[in-house]
């Protein structure tokens, strides 16, 4: 069973074309050679997957002819024998699924724990043959036979494990969240069910636990996604945000977002959305006014969310996010990788083929947080200049310990900035009447979905919850327009607060 939607996977918007290739036809050797370059794994990036049943042209699906279903069981066979040709030993996941009416064969073949592996370079039908090995990487959308420079470079990379896909002995099966992965896998539209599934099925479906079944344990990433207290294991594993007005610090406004790293993003950049400010300025010689942000809400996330992406969590130090009058700065460890050069760094140019947190980055992606390779700092610069702001700053030390993102604000904002009379001392917005805060409120749950009842009052502007927001949520409650997760639970640990489910009255 794959882990991802299959309409998403085929349309390339969760996983980026380089880890995916079409088969029109059933192709034995050229499957074998991919399979071993997708489970050498060589950037990190978590595998691919193999449609059988689609032909392409540039890597792009253009006919969706399918295959036999009748031939699907020698396939099968066939696939298995191939893949005892592999060493050592993997077995990819394979898959039969029904799409736009016809039958395809998906094979996921995730990043193997084993690594390096090698497998024939032809297949030949004698037994006793001496059949020449060599081990496949994927470049770009291609699978290729490693050269000299190439298996060096796996070999280094196969000495550790990444981080994320470590087991934890410290942890137990116990602190996995069933709701968590539920929740995880009805955002991703996945076939996988826990209410149809045995539980350690579905994690095992996933690669979040590994080990004996008498034993199992969770990998570091299932504890990530999936662990209510994610800080119990990698200290510090959390967000912070600071709203500052000025240097003296009059005013500031704090927001801690712990929890599994995605509801992390969520609530972050549910603060920080609460501080994005829009200008309508009306230009000489143009009939249309021209309308500007403060700070570009994409560059803010994106800028985020690599943040989260390439920290590295066994650095015991939160990333922190401020937000100045003048600029917005993220902080996290460590900095960049050494191959980024200071002249790249000034130029903005931070790419790199390596990637920390493969894992994590492949979960993220998957409910559309994060993009594909290398494209995350690109979009940045890209919202920057379409807004009409200044270029973000990246800085680092020397030793590349950590990376500072400096994200100025519109030049237009400056004025109003420097008043600072946005907000009084005590955080929560001047002027605001209880219509203003349900209204937020709403619009707060319509773009971020269910929400704690701190996360809804910090992403609306207020530090806490207060006795305001308690007032307008509860005659939201009683309106019929807002209601709790579990209604029949209130006090239940996992509570949060949600647009009513109910059927409109006429409907």
């Amino acid at each position: 069973m794959i882990p991802v939607n299959l309409t998403e996977l085929l349309e390339g918007t969760i996983v980026e074309s380089s880890r995916i290739e079409f088969k029109q036809g059933w192709n034995p050797e050229k499957v074998l050679h991919t399979i071993c370059a997708f489970a050498n794994n060589i950037d990190n990036l978590g595998g691919g997957y193999i449609v059988i049943g689609i032909g392409e042209v540039d890597g792009k699906p253009v006919d969706y002819t399918g295959i036999d279903t009748d031939s699907t069981p020698r396939i099968e066979k066939e696939l298995f024998q191939l893949c005892n040709t592999i060493t050592p030993p993997y077995v990819p996941e394979i898959s039969v699924k029904s799409y736009n009416g016809v039958s395809l064969l998906v094979i996921w073949a995730h990043g193997g724990e084993s690594r390096p592996y090698k497998c024939p370079v032809r297949i030949s039908s004698k037994k006793n043959e001496n059949v020449e090995r060599a081990y496949y990487i994927r470049k770009l959308s291609n699978t290729v036979r490693a050269n000299r420079d190439d298996e060096i470079a796996l070999f280094n990379r196969s000495a550790t494990v990444p981080f994320d896909d470590m087991v934890n002995e410290s942890a137990s099966i116990r602190d996995i969240s069933d709701w968590l992965v539920e929740g995880y896998l009805k955002r991703i539209g996945s076939g996988l069910d826990l209410g149809r599934t045995n539980a350690m099925e579905v994690y095992r479906s996933l690669r979040i636990v590994r080990g004996p079944a008498e034993m199992p344990r969770p990998v570091n990433i299932g504890l990530l996604m999936f662990s209510e207290k994610p800080g119990r294991f990698f200290p510090e594993a959390h967000i912070e945000v600071a709203y500052i007005p000025d240097e003296t610090g009059s005013g500031m406004v704090e927001g801690r977002f712990d929890g599994p790293v995605d509801n992390q993003i969520r609530d972050a950049l549910s603060f920080v959305r609460s501080y994005i400010r829009e200008m309508v300025v009306k230009v000489p010689d143009r009939a249309e006014a021209v309308r500007v942000f403060n700070y570009p809400f994409q560059a803010i996330e994106e800028t985020l969310v690599n943040a989260v992406y390439h920290k590295d969590y066994r650095i015991p130090q939160p990333i922190k996010v401020y937000i100045r009058p003048d600029c917005i700065t993220v902080f996290s460890c460590p900095g960049p990788d050494r191959s980024i050069s200071d002249d790249m760094l000034e130029r903005c140019e931070l790419r790199c083929e390596y990637s920390l947190n493969g894992r994590l980055g492949d979960f993220l992606k998957e409910q559309k947080l994060a993009e594909g390779r290398n494209t995350g700092i690109p979009k940045v610069l890209r919202s920057l200049e379409d807004n009409g702001s200044g270029m973000p700053r990246y800085e680092t030390d020397r030793d590349r310990r950590f990376l500072r993102v400096v994200i100025p604000v519109h030049e237009m904002f400056l004025e109003t900035a420097r008043r600072a009379a946005d907000r009084p001392a005590d955080g929560t917005r001047r002027n605001r009447d209880p219509d203003e805060t349900k209204a937020a409120i709403l619009e707060s749950l319509r773009v971020n979905g269910y929400q704690s009842g701190k996360s809804l009052a910090m992403s609306v502007g207020y530090s806490s919850v207060n006795n305001t927001f308690r007032r307008c949520l509860r005659e939201l409650m009683d309106a019929g327009d807002v209601e709790y997760l579990y209604p029949d639970a209130p006090t239940d640990r996992r509570q949060k607060v949600c647009l009513s489910r109910r059927t409109p009255k006429g409907t």
